[in-house]
């Protein structure tokens, strides 16, 4: 049996860099050039966006396969959000250190993946911790209790693969809908 794990964020929260970490193949990434509108929104360094989705597969210790896809963070893209999260049993949130609307952002993603598939469970990762030492984990991992979110919010380095499969692996003993209040 088959089943499905989405990564969302906004723009250069490591989403594409998550799903290469962690998958059994080279991943299908619709990455493009950035384009002048998207270079206003994230950080310096970053020269290609996806524009459709990114997906790839990891074979869980069962021999079940896990279908892994990660969506496009901008707004004017989020008509691919219903279509990728249809039928996902878990929901990813990366969030970047270097979003000075984290926890809006955060809880913004987690409302909208909550009605587009109502069946995941959730767990958020806050990524670019070396690039933003002082981030303020504790106040965003308080925030979303204080909302009602009760998940797993971690630490994870986007590029190390052990990190990204123990977030997975986190959301995944979960295995039941996020609930908020």
């Amino acid at each position: 049996m088959a089943t499905k794990l989405v990564f969302v964020g906004e723009m250069g929260a490591g989403k594409t860099t998550a799903i290469r970490s962690v998958s059994d193949m080279e991943p299908i990434s619709t990455e493009m050039p950035i384009s002048d509108e998207d270079a206003l929104q994230v950080s310096q360094g970053k020269s290609h966006t996806t524009v459709a989705l990114d997906y790839s597969s990891i074979e869980l210790g069962d021999g079940q396969l896990l279908h892994v896809y990660g969506v496009p963070g901008q707004a004017y893209l989020d008509f691919m959000w219903p279509i990728v999260a249809e039928g996902a049993i878990g929901v990813v949130v990366l969030v970047s250190t270097l979003n000075p609307r984290a926890l809006p952002s955060t809880l913004a993603l987690l409302e909208r993946f909550r009605v587009l598939a109502p069946d995941a469970c959730f767990a958020v990762g806050v990524t670019c911790q070396d690039r933003h030492p002082t981030f303020a984990f504790a106040a965003l991992r308080d925030g979303l209790a204080a909302a009602g979110h009760r998940l797993p919010v971690m630490w994870v380095d986007a590029r190390e693969a052990m990190q990204v499969d123990f977030l997975v692996k986190a959301l995944l003993s979960c295995r039941y809908p996020e609930t908020s209040r």
